[in-house]
């Protein structure tokens, strides 16, 4: 996956698609609600983009894709990434003398709408965003018309073909049909073209599936049950930074004799053992794999410092060595909150760390309510990078407003009356008469004669 805070990144379209009616129907109906109606306007761009007549010297800017999407840098590579995974475009680099550094793509036909369904991924996750009802409803609808492009006749199969071959219609000269003379075998050369290749779903992974397969048959578990649960399995390696063997010698209490992988039980004991005493003993080492740190320079030393940490770390990493540096330990259920946000919400990384530090900031722990507070906060405010979370957060505590819920102003007190300091107020002037006249009417009025 590449990206690049370039906008005069070079780039070249080297292939042409054609796209048909009822391929326009499968990119808007099915992969639209997948990679966005941005994703779509930059598959149809690339494809308009093309010509034959270009050579590399001829390469575009990045930010020619830009001015006619109307989007930031940011929003186009995330629509090229989608492009990427559902497979309608390969991106390739090049290095060249002349112009260095350049993007090739290469776009991919739309594959028909049966195909898009024997695809289990792409049709499980249409399913995830539009909802079961939906999703049948667009399976009956294009079932149906691919059943009317043909007309079915009841004992086709058996139906003998009478069709006339060519040797039976045109004569050739007999070396000529055995073996076809230079100039035709030229022609054949000439004319070669490679097809377009159709959309694939990308299933690159850094996770190496065969050793993991290879672990878990030591206990008999079967490479099927990998491969059933390779999503949920895919998602807790990313939240906790595990490798396979970890992932395997963290999953072994909870098989019990099965010879199935109980994935919400997995998750259950992975939150709550994580940290446990020699568990995971390189777990706070730093990972092998840097982030690029970009030029934060407006941020405080101390901010910078923390993005640094939040770029390098896990989700989990990041938690524990907050929780950690606070003397605490880390809860179950606050594995359970990231593990939602990272890979149900989807919420990156860095971003998702910077949140985790600022739940910490405004309490002593991470919380559903907290962090779906903030975050909606950070969104409405533009808030999509970890940076940006920094300075949008010095800037709010500045105002001294940062999150009314934990607001560090002092309360209200209402002021009570000190009836210590206070004395009875004593009537002396009161005569005997009329004392004799409050008594006798209180005395009528209560029958007391």
């Amino acid at each position: 996956m590449f990206e690049t805070a370039n906008p005069k990144q070079p780039f070249f379209i080297i292939n042409q698609v054609t796209v048909f009616p009822q391929d326009l129907q499968v990119l808007i109906k099915l992969y639209q609600p997948l990679v966005g109606a941005s994703g779509i306007a930059l598959y149809l761009t690339l494809m308009a983009d093309y010509d034959a007549a270009a050579i590399l010297s001829d390469s575009k800017g990045i930010y020619h894709l830009q001015e006619q999407l109307d989007c930031s840098l940011k929003e186009l590579f995330q629509a090229l990434h989608k492009l990427e995974a559902v497979g309608l475009v390969k991106t390739r680099i090049i290095k060249n003398k002349i112009m260095g550094q350049v993007l090739l793509f290469s776009l991919t036909c739309v594959p028909t709408s049966s195909e898009f369904f024997a695809t289990a991924l792409l049709a499980s996750l249409l399913k995830e965003k539009v909802g079961v009802t939906t999703f049948q409803s667009l399976s009956h609808a294009f079932a149906r018309e691919n059943k009317r492009s043909e007309n079915q006749v009841n004992g086709m199969q058996s139906a003998k073909d009478v069709s006339a071959s060519f040797m039976d219609v045109f004569r050739l000269p007999d070396e000529e049909a055995i073996s076809p003379s230079q100039d035709v075998q030229q022609a054949a050369q000439e004319n070669q073209a490679q097809p377009a290749a159709k959309a694939s779903v990308n299933e690159q992974d850094t996770i190496d599936w065969q050793f993991m397969k290879e672990q878990f048959e030591i206990y008999q578990i079967d490479s099927s049950e990998i491969d059933k649960n390779r999503a949920a399995i895919r998602g807790i390696m990313r939240t906790y930074g595990l490798s396979e063997q970890e992932f395997v010698d963290e999953t072994l209490p909870c098989l019990h004799d099965s010879y199935e992988l109980d994935m919400p039980l997995i998750k259950r004991t992975i939150a709550e053992n994580i940290h446990a005493e020699g568990t995971r003993k390189n777990l706070q080492q730093t990972q092998d794999q840097q982030a690029s740190i970009q030029d934060n320079s407006s941020l405080s030393l101390r901010d910078q410092r923390i993005l640094q940490l939040a770029q390098t770390k896990s989700p989990a990493q990041f938690l524990y060595r907050l929780k950690t540096d606070k003397h605490d330990y880390v809860d179950a259920s606050e594995y359970k909150v990231l593990d939602n946000l990272y890979n149900q919400k989807d919420i990156p990384a860095e971003l998702l760390n910077i949140l985790t530090y600022a739940c910490l900031n405004s309490g002593p722990s991470v919380s559903y309510r907290l962090a779906n507070t903030i975050l909606h906060d950070w969104l409405q405010h533009g808030v999509k990078t970890g940076s940006q979370a920094l300075e949008y957060m010095e800037k709010r505590q500045q105002k001294k407003s940062y999150y009314p819920r934990y607001s560090t102003k002092a309360k209200k007190v209402e002021k009570g009356t000190d009836w210590s300091k206070k004395t009875a107020e004593q009537s002396t002037d009161v005569s005997s008469a009329d004392l004799k006249k409050f008594f006798k009417d209180l005395e009528d009025k209560n029958g007391m004669k």
